[in-house]
Parts: structure tokens; sequence; C-alpha cells
């Protein structure tokens, strides 16, 4: 019986965890704030520098293998 009680709250632990985004919610979820570069322009000057002085280009987005999973 005491399994059943600790499986019971395993199960309503994990079904807490999901959650639905409404669409007038997500504008906070796009706060300039939760951007990974403070600055997507100089990124990508940096990354176009790159390219020309290295004669390749690519190879920025995921890392890894070619599956695309690393």
């Amino acid at each position: 019986m005491k399994y059943i009680y600790i499986f019971l709250v395993l199960i309503f632990m994990t079904i807490s965890g999901c959650a639905v985004v409404q669409p007038w919610e997500r504008e906070r979820l796009a706060d300039p704030n939760m951007m990974f570069d403070e600055n997507p322009i100089q990124k990508g000057i940096k990354e176009h520098y790159i390219n020309i002085r290295e004669g390749s280009e690519g190879g920025t987005g995921s890392q890894g293998g070619g599956c695309g999973c690393g």
C-alpha cells in the first residue's frame, strides 16, 4: 500500500510539470532577456568574417556527427 502512494505522488509530480502556454502568454517568453546572444547582428557579422577568413561556411549549428544528435 505504501508503494501505491509513492507511485501516485510521482505521477502527480510529473503531470504537474506540463503546461499549455496560451497565445497571449507567449509575449513574456519572447522577451529579449531570454535570448542567448546579446547582439545577434554582431554575431552574424563575426560568423561572416570567420567564414571569409577560413574559406568555409556552415557548421555553426549543432555539433557532433552527421546525424545532428550531438
